[in-house]
C-alpha cells in the first residue's frame, strides 16, 4: 500500500516503517492479548465486489448408495470427512460449489480503546483501534485477503427474499432492535447497521512470537444499562461504483483492497480506476522522494522462510498518497 513517510516518527533510516514495533505497540496498548468481549461500533462497510464463495458443506446422513444418488443427480457434488462444529464429533460432508455473490466487509470500532498508529508514519494520528469481521489469510502473490467475506446472500427461508435467520446480518438487526426475529432483513438495509453498538469477542496478540494476530467475532446485542461509547465520527459506506473520495478511501486496508481487487466485477469499475490512479500517484511521489544523488545498488527481496498465513497487514492511514 502507498502512504506518505515524513521525517521523524519511529520510521528506519531508509524510511521505512519498523512494522514490529507497530504491530507490538498496538498489542500493548490494546490490551487485548487475551480474548475479552467488549462494546464495539460498526464504523463502515465496505462493497467488494462479486466475490468467490468457497463450497458449501452440509451435513450428510446417508449410505455410499445414497451419495452415489446424489452425484448422479448432480455431477458436481462431492462428499468428504470432517468434524460437526455442534457435536465436535466425526462426519460426513455433503459439498457443491456456490455461485459467486456481492459480498461485503465490516469495520468494527472500539473507541474505548485508542491507539496512534500514524506516528509510525510521521504524523501522530489517534484513532479508535478498528478490526475487521471475516479474518485474514495470506495468498501467494496477493498478499492478505480477508478470510471470510460476508456475502449478501438472500433467499426465501424467512417467507420472503431476505436474509436467513442465522445470517450475520439478521442477527445484527434483531440485536440492535431494527427487526423482530421473526421478520425479513433484507440487503438494501446493511447500511442501518452503521453506528449501531454490539458485544464482540476479540483479541489482538502476537501469534507464535512472531505473527501479529486480530481476532473479531460477533457476540450479541448490548446488555440493557451497558455503557456504550460515542464514535468520534461519522460511519462511512464504500460502495463499487459509488461515489468514491479519498477521505473515505483513507479507511482501506491492504487486505480489503486486495480483496476488493479479487473481486469478478473488478475490471472497469469506478473503484478499479480510483485505486490504480492513487497507486501511480504513490508510485511518482515515491520516485521523486527517493531520487537518489548518487546510483545505490538495488536490494534483492527476502523470500520468507514460511507462509506469514494468520500475520495481519501493514496499514497505514495515508496509503492513497
Amino acid at each position: 500500500m502507498a502512504f506518505a513517510v515524513n521525517a521523524g516518527g519511529n520510521s528506519s533510516s531508509e524510511g521505512k516503517v519498523n512494522y514490529d514495533d507497530l504491530n507490538n505497540y498496538v498489542v500493548e496498548t490494546a490490551g487485548l492479548e487475551d480474548r475479552t468481549t467488549l462494546v464495539g461500533i460498526v464504523s463502515g462497510i465496505v462493497d467488494l465486489g462479486i466475490q468467490e464463495q468457497e463450497d458449501a458443506e452440509i451435513k450428510f446422513d446417508g449410505d455410499a448408495d445414497a451419495e452415489a444418488a446424489e452425484i448422479e443427480k448432480f455431477p458436481s457434488t462431492y462428499f468428504k470427512d470432517g468434524i460437526d462444529e455442534q457435536t465436535k464429533k466425526p462426519a460426513r460432508f455433503k459439498c457443491f460449489p456456490q455461485k459467486a455473490i456481492q459480498s461485503v466487509a465490516v469495520a468494527v470500532d472500539f473507541p474505548d480503546i485508542t491507539v496512534d498508529k500514524g506516528q509510525f508514519y510521521g504524523e501522530s494520528n489517534p484513532q479508535p483501534l478498528r478490526l475487521w469481521l471475516g479474518g485474514q489469510f495470506f495468498i501467494q502473490g496477493v498478499g492478505m485477503v480477508i478470510g471470510r467475506p460476508i456475502p449478501l446472500k438472500n433467499d426465501t427461508s424467512t417467507g420472503k427474499w431476505s436474509f436467513r435467520k442465522n445470517h450475520i446480518f439478521h442477527k445484527m438487526a434483531v440485536a440492535a432492535k431494527l427487526i423482530k426475529a421473526d421478520e425479513p432483513f433484507v440487503s438494501r438495509d446493511i447500511d442501518q447497521l452503521l453506528g449501531k453498538a454490539f458485544q464482540f469477542d476479540c483479541q489482538v496478540y502476537i501469534k507464535n512470537g512472531k505473527y501479529y494476530t486480530e481476532y473479531i467475532k460477533f457476540n450479541g446485542g448490548v446488555a440493557r444499562g451497558q455503557s456504550i461509547p460515542e464514535l468520534p465520527f461519522d460511519p462511512f459506506v464504500i460502495e463499487f461504483n459509488g461515489n468514491l473520495t479519498p477521505e473515505n478511501m483513507l479507511n482501506l486496508r491492504n487486505h480489503v483492497i486486495n480483496t476488493i481487487k479479487r473481486a469478478n466485477n473488478y475490471a472497469g469499475s469506478k473503484i478499479q480506476g480510483f485505486l490504480e490512479a492513487a497507486q501511480e500517484a504513490k508510485e511518482q511521489e515515491q520516485g521523486e522522494r527517493e531520487a537518489p544523488a548518487k546510483k545505490v545498488a538495488p536490494k534483492l527481496p527476502v523470500k520468507p522462510s514460511k507462509p506469514v498465513e494468520d500475520e495481519v497487514d501493514s496499514e497505514s492511514p495515508f496509503w492513497y498518497l
